[in-house]
């Protein structure tokens, strides 16, 4: 168990450390931030200034280990743009984000599990089979595009929702929405699968031939079983949860880090761009480390090496 743990703490470190390496170079390859912030060009001098103070004047190398030595003690430099401490101007706005993902994900993992257990319980039924054929051709629509469907309906239309801002329980409603969906459908026919696979098993239909209850078998046995793959899918859809919320913030102006991350990119703000990334990323892969551990509790079997 404690080699199983090492093992993944060593993994998501080295993780972190590859993001900041990519994002760092790839930040960099756009162009000198002067270009956006002075268009129609800069006095002599000037350039050699700007790239002074803000250290762009060193090689990759040197600004890599300068950002590095800075990260270790908390400071992450200052905004290129709006020229302030970058977590002044992004650990408000994860806040926000983690709220609208935290809501999504919870919302996808319940719905998604009821929905995936109804449809394989109820297999041969015509509501289930619409269920499932709803889900499968609503799977195919991107995000953004349910995203202006709602706000056309329910903000323009019907006047009831509104399509900007995260200032009450109502914000929440379409973002969530456009957020969850796809999340649910992926768990949903993940729960279906497992459940449908572990009551075709031997040990199920004796269960069952001895008696045991229908309930007891289903939430005992057969849902205990198809909880790993559920496990697997959840961390993925977490993921997808907030590489779409980069989007989505944007189309209906939430206060979270997906609509400042891009003007970031846009701006080429290099360390708002640096910071948030990486911070997205250690969160996705703290989430995912938390779900190897629940995988090696589910099933002590991958804590001792063995075959899941």
């Amino acid at each position: 168990m404690f080699s199983y743990i090492l093992k993944r703490t060593l993994f998501s470190l080295a993780t972190i450390f590859l993001v900041l390496v990519f994002v760092f170079v790839a930040a960099r390859v756009t162009g000198n931030p002067a270009e956006i912030m002075y268009p129609d060009g800069m006095e002599p001098g000037q350039l050699e200034q700007y790239n002074e103070k803000y250290g762009l004047d060193k090689s990759y190398p040197e600004q890599f280990y300068s950002y590095m030595k800075n990260a270790f003690r908390g400071d992450f430099g200052q905004s290129i743009v709006e020229r302030r401490p970058v977590t002044d101007v992004i650990i408000p706005r994860l806040g926000e984000t983690l709220k609208l993902g935290s809501i999504a994900l919870v919302t996808s993992i319940v719905v998604g599990i009821l929905l995936g257990i109804f449809i394989a319980l109820n297999r041969g039924n015509i509501i289930a089979k619409a269920i499932n054929n709803f889900m499968s051709l609503i799977y195919a629509v991107p995000g953004f595009i349910i995203a202006i469907f709602l706000m056309l309906l329910f903000s323009f239309q019907l006047n009831i929702l509104p399509s900007q801002g995260g200032g009450s329980v109502l914000n929440y409603i379409m973002p969530v929405i456009c957020l969850s969906v796809g999340p649910i459908v992926s768990i949903a026919k993940h729960v279906r699968t497992g459940v449908l696979d572990t009551l075709n098993q031997e040990y199920i239909r004796t269960a069952v031939a001895k008696g045991i209850g229908r309930k007891r078998v289903i939430y005992g046995h057969a849902f205990r079983n198809a909880l790993i793959p559920t496990l697997t899918i959840t961390g993925m859809v977490f993921v997808d949860i907030m590489a779409g919320s980069m989007i989505i913030e944007t189309v209906f102006s939430w206060p979270g880090i997906g609509m400042t991350l891009i003007n970031s990119v846009l701006n080429r703000d290099f360390p708002i761009i640096q910071f948030s990334i990486v911070l997205i990323s250690a969160v996705v892969v703290v989430v995912n480390y938390v779900l190897d551990v629940l995988y090696m509790i589910v099933d002590p079997r991958i804590g001792k090496g063995g075959n899941a």
